[in-house]
């Protein structure tokens, strides 16, 4: 009976001195997979795991409600790349993370140059990513065999995935003859109206806003910057009907029905797609690098960064969370549940580029990764963005008075913060 009740007491004490970290998190088909190796984490480790998962659009306010520089209600917190510089002086640098007794860092050498990147503020590393999230360009390869030999009589040359903006627009004028929508943008006034402006103005060769070693300089180039918007604006004559309020839900719908031959997408939102239940497309898409404006190749990076708040409880803990999260036997556990790697070698696993063509075009598509402006007050200049941006392409204001605004009223925010 002694022997017994002290077992019984140890055993108490254990379960009361237990570590728990709390985690949060955005919520979609990579975290959701977690879950499923979480009590192999916790068997492993003796951790316990309170995961918190909430709509990415809603995260950034949940954080600042819930974490400051002296206080937080979670060790390990997940944030959209774009807000990195607002939450950096409240984040425990890279370099600073504790030791851990189970799980290693991740080698740096297996995550691709530019999504390690995404995590990067001021020449530190703030956190981890934990998916290469950047832009995928889909493409119909049935429409491509269909119409080679009879594109190629008309233009001079093959049909193939768009290698360029201009091979975009050609066979999109094509295609309308067949009745083939040549691609689908991204117009509802959101994040994705962004990212369709920095996608062109990138191509045609001019960033937004550059960091400085002082603050930042709006750097817009007028002229191609209207180029950019101009050739966007051809582009949408080729669009489905209703292309001025065309988000996520809309493009997939359309490519998934059919209709659309060509367009970028996030690859989380790729497996419905290719799910024959779904999609009358599925195994028709070839997923690559998206196709070059006269500058170059941009595709924009969405990275997700884990990161430990200065003022998190278990430090240790949320370092051997993310380190699991990141190590390739998770990676091969959790991928058939939805996870999404942010490791080179599990991008060009064979097997996953068989079973999960798309990897590939994360992999490529990476290697032209462009980032949205860095700057702490993020949300406010993706605004101003967006909204001159979309006047311009809807043709409300000219392309020239649409770029002015654009640079005066983001000079008008920085003055405002004091730069």
């Amino acid at each position: 009976m002694k022997r017994l009740l002290t077992f019984l007491i140890v055993t108490l004490t254990i379960t009361l001195l237990a570590t728990t970290v709390r985690v949060l998190l955005w919520d979609d088909a990579l975290t959701q997979a977690l879950r499923q190796g979480i009590p192999e984490f916790e068997k492993t480790t003796g951790i316990k795991v309170e995961l918190e998962l909430v709509p990415s659009g809603t995260l950034l306010q949940k954080t600042l409600i819930s974490v400051t520089a002296k206080s937080a209600d979670y060790d390990l917190i997940a944030v959209d790349e774009p807000n990195i510089p607002l939450l950096a002086p409240i984040l425990l640098p890279l370099a600073y993370w504790p030791e851990t007794k189970f799980y290693t860092r991740p080698s740096m050498a297996d995550i691709m140059p530019l999504a390690l990147a995404a995590g990067q503020w001021r020449g530190q590393f703030m956190g981890l990513p934990v998916n290469s999230n950047v832009y995928i360009w889909l493409t119909r390869k049935d429409i491509i065999e269909q119409y080679k030999e009879e594109f190629k009589k008309e233009y001079g040359y093959e049909m193939r995935v768009p290698q360029t903006l201009q091979e975009l627009l050609d066979m999109s004028k094509f295609l309308a003859k067949k009745g083939i929508y040549g691609w689908a943008p991204f117009t509802k006034p959101t994040e994705g109206a962004t990212c369709e402006a920095i996608w062109m103005f990138e191509s045609f060769g001019t960033s937004v806003l550059e960091v400085t070693p002082d603050g930042y300089k709006v750097v817009l180039d007028k002229s191609k910057a209207v180029e950019a918007i101009n050739f966007y604006k051809e582009l949408l004559k080729y669009a489905p009907p209703g292309a001025l309020d065309y988000g996520h839900a809309e493009r997939v719908a359309a490519f998934a029905r059919g209709e659309v031959f060509s367009m970028f997408n996030w690859p989380a939102l790729v497996p419905d797609i290719e799910n024959p239940e779904k999609s009358l497309v599925a195994g028709r898409i070839a997923y690559t690098a998206p196709p070059a404006g006269p500058a170059k190749r941009a595709a924009i990076r969405g990275c997700w960064i884990v990161a430990i708040p200065l003022a998190a409880k278990e430090k240790a803990a949320a370092a051997e969370f993310a380190y699991w999260w990141m190590s390739l036997e998770t990676g091969r556990k959790l991928i058939p549940f939805g996870l999404t790697p942010a490791r080179e070698s599990l991008l060009r696993d064979p097997q996953y580029v068989v079973e999960r063509p798309w990897f590939e075009g994360i992999y490529l598509s990476m290697n032209y990764a462009v980032e949205r402006p860095r700057f702490e007050k993020y949300p406010e200049v993706s605004q101003i963005i967006r909204t001159h941006w979309l006047d311009a392409i809807s043709g409300k204001i000219s392309p020239e008075v649409a770029v002015d605004r654009m640079v005066n009223d983001i000079n008008a925010l920085l003055k405002k913060y004091g730069y």
